[in-house]
């Protein structure tokens, strides 16, 4: 017997999608207004209101741009730049991650994991619920999944990988999987999505696996990996890419330290690891002040990482402020939590890598035309 009661997580896919013709339409809106509105972000340098050294570009509010999807027109928000115009190419491609949303909501309900009120809505929007028509669109999906997950990688200095969690029906359970995404700069200096995959747990072995897997698609000449301090992911890299050193990201750092703090005490500690994080030397004096004032945890955690915090120091100073966060790989998982919120939970691994990978495409064909993360080709 099919279950029809309601998942807690499909609270959030509930939220979006009810029963009246503009649910699908309002789903897309949201979803693509979140994609804009990173995008603004990450080009303005800076988040909304924030201050920040490292902002490009002034906001300048938003213009409405109208766009006609299968559900009828949806009035998105676009932001505007004031020092440098604004740009997106998601209205030429919306549909790819648009129609993957699409499948996972109705293989939700084939499945059972979802209620009867979905159902109305779905054939009240026109979207054809049933297996062949799921079969159908799930297999077009996956054949470009599977090419850009099998594409023939080359030569990559600098390698990026971190994991983000997402909710998946494994045997009648609902249970937390690790989606392992690589990222790295190719020899002509540009961002490049490498792979994503939906493991089991986040472990060396695991990590090795995923590492084995780019080195027989053609990945060569690693020279440092960036991640964040999971020890799985730093055995694995001393044991699949020997001679390439590994980075600890400053950030993940940080947040480490500021974790052993009374919390009373966060606001300083963070400034004063802000302050000293540039200069080994430095923070190693923090290391001792921090033992004084009794904070040992912090000043232990701080000892333990040193050697692995300037690696990056190795290559040219202007490669530096790259090289040393994951911060760029963050905003990447930022957004997958933003547009895979609506559904909540996946109902198998296949469904979210197919809803993931989508998205990733779209990430890496921006890269591909944006300009150079690193000039590799400079030595000062």
């Amino acid at each position: 017997m099919r279950n029809t009661r309601p998942y807690s997580d499909t609270k959030y896919a509930l939220k979006y999608i009810r029963a009246d013709s503009d649910a699908m339409k309002n789903l897309i809106r949201d979803l693509l207004n979140s994609i804009l509105e990173e995008e603004a972000c990450e080009q303005a340098g800076a988040m909304h209101y924030e201050r920040a050294e490292g902002r490009r570009a002034r906001r300048n509010g938003y213009k409405s741009r109208g766009l006609v999807t299968r559900y009828g027109k949806v009035e998105l928000e676009k932001p505007q730049l004031r020092e440098v115009p604004f740009e997106t190419c998601l209205f030429d491609r919306y549909s790819r991650a648009e129609k993957a949303v699409v499948n996972v909501i109705s293989e939700s309900y084939l499945q059972g994991v979802s209620t009867r009120k979905m159902r109305k809505v779905l054939q009240t929007l026109g979207v054809e619920v049933s297996k062949s028509s799921v079969s159908r669109i799930s297999e077009e999906l996956d054949d470009d999944v599977r090419h850009f997950l099998a594409r023939p990688l080359g030569g990559t200095p600098y390698l990026f990988v971190d994991a983000t969690y997402i909710k998946v029906r494994d045997n009648g359970m609902y249970v937390s999987k690790p989606v392992f995404i690589a990222m790295g700069v190719n020899q002509d200096g540009y961002k490049e999505i490498l792979d994503s995959r939906i493991m089991d747990r986040e472990d060396e072995d695991w990590w090795t696996v995923f590492f084995d897997d780019l080195k027989k698609r053609g990945l060569t000449g690693i020279k440092m990996v960036i991640s964040d301090g999971h020890k799985g992911i730093k055995k694995a890299v001393e044991q699949c890419f020997l001679g390439a050193s590994w980075q600890l990201c400053h950030v993940h750092f940080r947040r480490s330290v500021i974790k052993t703090v009374p919390a009373k005490q966060r606001g300083e500690i963070n400034q004063l690891l802000k302050d000293h994080i540039e200069s080994p030397n430095l923070l190693a004096n923090l290391a001792e002040d921090l033992e004084a004032r009794g904070l040992d945890k912090a000043s232990s955690l701080i000892d333990k990482n040193l050697p692995c915090l300037y690696n990056y120091l190795a290559f040219p100073p202007h490669q530096w402020i790259k090289l040393r966060t994951t911060n760029t790989l963050e905003n990447v998982n930022s957004l997958i939590k933003r547009r895979t919120r609506p559904i909540g939970a996946f109902p198998s691994n296949q469904s979210a890598l197919r809803v993931i990978v989508n998205i990733l495409m779209d990430v890496n064909e921006e890269y591909a035309v944006d300009k150079k993360h690193i000039d590799l080709e400079r030595n000062d």
